[in-house]
């Protein structure tokens, strides 16, 4: 008899302990498949409004959680990442305020408040004392024949405290240090720097100059 009580409470306890680990594991899920579902009329022949990517799947930071392999669509004229829901069926539009970054096909993007209350999503290309920073956008714009299609535009910046420094060519990166603009030119031509060849890595490398410069 001790030992059948014995066996009972033990599966009782087995029981309790797997329930508990549902019971656990559903908020965190849930919450994911919570938001509200993305319709978005729109002609593929003309583009999309998504972020061009080879792989779709990534991880993203939502509500405090952290999700690996998911597939996340980004819609850059919207500036929301989209999910699909549990049965892979419709697609979700997650809510802002919950969302901390979330990174796909290797590219990293964080919420930044700098134009809007809610914030916006940047992805990350390099952050040290500065960040290097890049803004997604695709809008409908009339062509030639006057139909409009989606046309994707990057903005690359340097974000300084609060402050956004536009780099949309090479006379921008002499600006970035206030009083400092022949030692930029000079840092620029030491090095072989070439904007229009590749912005980002000339940027980037700059910033890095900049840091240890101390300035």
């Amino acid at each position: 008899m001790h030992k059948y009580a014995l066996f009972i409470l033990f599966n009782l306890s087995a029981h309790f302990i797997c329930a508990q680990e549902k019971v656990d594991s559903l908020p965190q899920n849930s919450l994911l498949y919570s938001g509200t579902e993305y319709v978005k009329q729109f002609n593929e022949a003309r583009g999309n409004p998504f972020f061009p990517v080879k792989n779709p799947f990534g991880n993203l930071s939502y509500n405090g959680f952290t999700y690996n392999n998911i597939e996340i669509l980004y819609d850059c004229e919207d500036d929301i990442p989209i999910v699909r829901d549990m049965q892979g069926l419709l697609k979700l539009k997650l809510i802002r305020e919950k969302l901390e970054a979330f990174t796909v096909d290797n590219h990293k993007f964080v919420k930044i408040k700098l134009l809007s209350s809610q914030g916006e999503f940047y992805e990350e290309l390099y952050r040290g004392k500065y960040a290097l920073l890049m803004q997604w956008q695709k809008k409908q714009e009339l062509d030639a024949q006057e139909i409009p299609r989606y046309v994707l535009k990057k903005i690359i910046f340097m974000l300084k405290d609060s402050e956004i420094l536009p780099l949309s060519g090479k006379s921008d990166l002499f600006t970035l240090i206030p009083g400092k603009e022949k030692a930029l030119k000079k840092i620029y031509r030491i090095n072989k720097l070439n904007f229009k060849k590749n912005a980002l890595t000339v940027s980037e490398k700059m910033i890095r100059e900049i840091e240890k410069m101390g300035w």
